[in-house]
């Protein structure tokens, strides 16, 4: 016994929806970060800090080479294994689309004009700076200290072995200091290496410098150790794969379902006994194959004149 036409025409219109989970967002804060400091005439450190790293130090720093104290930038790395595996769980090995990354960044002297406690800084002022992509995920973090620096990690004077590898510029930003302790979010384009970086799960690298004469911008390290360290932030949603019901009829008073899908997806076949409800009742999963295609039958058919099937994930 079959269905008629029309009953099976709105089996396969109803099939070609793929509803998608919620966004999902990973957050990861460093795993390794240092400012790079050039010293001036008017840094009480000293005229000449290109050689000395300061990776354990509590803050970050961005200041342009006409600043009084001289020019900081900032390296940070992030590990992101954590995130893509969120996004497996979620979504599926690799079925999934990232839609936004952004940083976090958070200052406890995030007030115009305040000269840091350390007199080593620069005073804080409003400004625009640069957010860069790195390739190089070699770099040593250090434990230098403003109070204390030492010769074991990156330091400005190595910049050239940094940026020998591929490096892209993602965004040129405006700062305006906000207030101690304000959370600041800087999204970043997606690039294409960002984008292949993240989405490979392991290190990512950025640097931040001065883009014009006046910012003077102070942000936490992870090492700063009372919360408010740099975070980055990973959207994905589920990557959009078409599913379309192929055909239903009925043999030996069981309905055959057959559906073209993604490669060995796990769909929910849902059934429906009045199309102008929402009241879709779930038969259980079913995994297409290799080549997506998808088959389910359903023997539960009697005392129904019409059944109305879908497939979501």
């Amino acid at each position: 016994m079959s269905r008629s036409p029309a009953i099976l025409l709105v089996l396969l219109l109803l099939g070609i929806g793929n509803p998608g989970r919620a966004q999902v967002t990973g957050t990861n804060t460093t795993i390794a970060d240092a400012f790079l400091a050039t010293g001036s005439a008017g840094n009480p450190d000293g005229s000449d800090l290109t050689g000395l790293n300061f990776g354990g130090a509590g803050t970050l720093a961005i200041s342009p080479p006409s600043a009084l104290k001289g020019e900081f930038q900032s390296v940070i790395r992030f590990n992101l294994s954590n995130t893509i595996a969120l996004f497996n769980t979620n979504y599926g090995a690799g079925l999934w689309t990232i839609t936004n990354i952004s940083l976090r960044l958070t200052s406890n002297y995030g007030i115009a004009g305040v000269q840091p406690n350390n007199p080593i800084f620069n005073f804080i002022s409003g400004g625009q700076f640069v957010i860069e992509w790195l390739a190089d995920d070699d770099w040593v973090e250090g434990t230098g200290t403003p109070n204390l620096p030492t010769m074991d990690g990156v330091t400005y004077s190595s910049l050239p072995v940094l940026l020998a590898q591929t490096h892209v510029p993602l965004c040129t930003n405006n700062y305006v200091p906000s207030g101690n302790n304000v959370p600041v979010t800087w999204v970043l384009p997606l690039e294409t290496n960002l984008l292949q970086n993240v989405a490979a799960g392991g290190d990512v690298n950025f640097r931040f410098y001065a883009a014009d004469n006046q910012v003077g911008y102070l942000f936490n390290s992870y090492f700063y150790g009372r919360g408010n360290q740099p975070l980055i932030l990973v959207t994905a949603i589920l990557t959009p794969v078409p599913v379309k019901i192929l055909a239903g009829y009925f043999t030996n008073s069981v309905f055959h379902l057959t559906a073209q899908g993604g490669s060995n997806l796990v769909y929910q076949v849902q059934v429906s006994y009045d199309l102008e409800t929402t009241n879709w009742q779930s038969l259980g999963p079913v995994t297409a194959d290799t080549n997506g295609l998808v088959q389910f039958d359903d023997a539960a058919t009697a005392g129904h004149p019409e059944r109305f099937y879908r497939l979501s994930r």
